[in-house]
């Protein structure tokens, strides 16, 4: 599939944004911490290299590349839920407590960082099938062709026992959220 830096002739930058996310990213991190509160040069010092470390990997940089419009996305869809609730009636301050509060903002905070991960990992695992493959990785031990590797990574995902893991882990989250909140 083409994509606009294709097409446009632009795919030899497409690591500045990757540079420019992780440069942002790791100073702000760091500039918050108390250890390098009042030291922003080594802070931003600490920052550039990272950056620089993660524009010398194709795979990180690919990577970053790939899980950048899935976390648009991602942020899209959570602004118009906002809306949508918000279209209805129910005000934007009842909303935010409700999503920040006590009682829901550990599930909600936990649903959120579990479909980053998930954005990551699977945004990771297709470059690695692409830069190295799985399969090269293995060796000599698949013996069957499947039509794609990508294919059997969301296969796997959707499997019945998988789900089934991801639904016991979800009710015991959810009973032990319960069982500690009323003592």
């Amino acid at each position: 599939m083409a994509t606009p830096l294709d097409i446009f002739g632009t795919q030899q930058f497409s690591w500045i944004f990757p540079f420019l996310f992780v440069l942002v990213l790791v100073y702000a991190i760091l500039a918050w911490t108390p250890m390098f509160s009042e030291k922003k040069g080594i802070a931003g010092m600490l920052a550039f290299i990272a950056a620089v470390m993660t524009s010398l990997s194709s795979i990180t940089i690919k990577t970053i590349n790939l899980m950048a419009p899935w976390f648009v996305l991602f942020l899209i869809f959570g602004v118009l839920m906002i809306l949508a609730y918000m279209a209805f009636g129910i005000d934007k301050d009842t909303i935010f407590k409700t999503l920040t509060g006590a009682e829901h903002g550990g599930s909600f905070a936990m649903w959120v960082i579990s479909i980053m991960l998930l954005i990551g990992v699977g945004s990771l695992f297709t470059v690695i099938n692409e830069e190295v493959g799985f399969r090269e990785l293995a060796g000599d031990n698949i013996t069957a062709e499947r039509p794609s590797e990508q294919f059997g990574f969301w296969q796997t995902i959707f499997h019945p026992k998988v789900l089934g893991m991801i639904l016991i882990l979800m009710i015991a989250y959810f009973t032990i959220g319960k069982m500690s909140s009323s003592l």
